[in-house]
């Protein structure tokens, strides 16, 4: 198969000819989010059925014509754990593809473990190994060695036989309904990852109240401007952590602010006075103007076992349905589903169990648990499958 190093502006649009003449093409990239604001995207690899190849981003300058074939409907995007790709392009476009195939998720739907790295599924599926020695590569030097080239290849060399042999098995399975609603809403998380507030996910949040969560909202806003501004990462302006004890403080002087653990270091002492203007426009914020606390959910006490047995369910069924268990549901998803349970089953808040092919996969199961029409019995202890979930003794299904 032809391998090529893309580095000039006229190379970058005959490739981005060949990608939309062939409608499917294997995605990666290399980036490096260490020491700045934005990832720095140094490489771009490209497998179609007869060619490989690398873009040199630094060489290329302008990829706008790679993001239109990336976003082209038409065009088919097979792509291994590709969460952070998709992040970058969502930055670079403001948009995300309508088309991907993540070997990934797909896999996880047949029996796979889920999640699998690529040198693992490449291993399990192909019986190929894929050697590891450039994983601690700075991707911005230049130039590139050929073991480097290489390196990056073999991330996209082979997405496309993987993805041929998945889909086979999704058919056979009668799964690929469930692969390509897994896709959409994957992109859609994607999606409001990149649009929703990101002072939202900062941890501890639920200890504020409402004015310190207007002092975090701040805080954040606040810490973001800075961080673009000279180009560096959030956490290099003020961490998370800070952040939040900052917020739930609400410091009203120098002093105060400096009693803070960690506060005292010359980059954040040189920002006291602006970290204190933005805590003043918080405390002067109308009340009515403040944002809602996020909702709490208070655990029963038996939360804890009823998860546990849920838990164990899930898993027994999900091996002999041949599907892994961690891509099917979380333990914050099977809280909401007793949640959910124990409310009467209301349509406005139906659970992600209860939705789906999640919810024809498992869904009436786990209810028919919290009912007690289920139990578990030890069939074998030696056995692949040594419990049963079966209908309880007495009670007609």
């Amino acid at each position: 198969m032809e391998e090529a190093l893309i580095s000039t502006p006229a190379q970058l649009r005959e490739l981005v000819g060949h990608i939309r003449d062939s409608g499917r093409f294997g995605f990666d990239t290399e980036f490096v989010s260490e020491d700045t604001f934005e990832p720095v995207l140094c490489l771009i690899q490209v497998a179609t059925r007869e060619r490989l190849a690398v873009v040199d981003p630094q060489a290329v300058g302008d990829l706008s014509g790679f993001w239109e074939v990336v976003l082209d409907p038409a065009v088919e995007v097979v792509m291994h754990a590709a969460g952070e790709d998709m992040r970058i392009c969502h930055l670079r476009t403001g948009s995300l593809p309508v088309r991907v195939f993540d070997v990934q998720i797909a896999a996880g739907l047949v029996g796979y473990s889920y999640p699998l790295s690529l040198v693992n599924l490449v291993s399990q599926s192909l019986r190929v190994s894929l050697p590891g020695s450039e994983t601690r590569t700075d991707w911005r030097r230049r130039p590139l060695t050929p073991a480097q080239l290489r390196y990056a290849l073999d991330d996209v060399r082979y997405l496309l036989e993987i993805a041929d042999a998945l889909k086979e098995e999704l058919a056979a399975k009668g799964r690929t309904s469930w692969a390509e609603e897994e896709f959409t809403d994957f992109l859609h998380k994607v999606a409001k990852r990149s649009d929703e507030d990101r002072w939202r996910r900062l941890p501890g949040l639920n200890s504020l109240n409402r004015r310190a969560l207007e002092a975090a909202r701040r805080l954040s806003a606040w810490r973001e401007d800075e961080a673009r501004h000279a180009n560096r990462p959030l956490r290099h302006v003020l961490r998370d952590d800070l952040l939040v004890a900052i917020a739930k403080r609400q410091p009203a002087s120098r002093r105060d602010l400096e009693a803070l653990r960690d506060f005292n270091r010359p980059a954040l002492l040189n920002r006291a006075q602006s970290i204190l203007a933005v805590i003043e426009q918080a405390r002067l914020t109308p009340e009515d103007m403040l944002p809602d606390l996020s909702p709490r959910f208070e655990d029963g006490p038996g939360a804890s076992t009823v998860t546990s047995l849920l838990s164990a369910a899930l898993g027994q069924w999900c091996v002999r349905a041949e599907v892994a268990t961690p891509l099917v549901a979380t333990v914050g998803d099977l809280k909401h589903l007793i949640r959910w349970y124990l409310d009467g089953s209301p349509d406005d808040d139906r659970p992600s169990l209860m939705t789906g092919w999640r919810g024809d996969l498992c869904g009436g199961m786990l209810v028919e648990v919290l009912e007690g029409r289920r139990t578990f019995r030890v069939v074998d202890p030696a056995s692949e499958f040594p419990v049963a979930v079966e209908s309880a003794p007495g009670i007609e299904r």
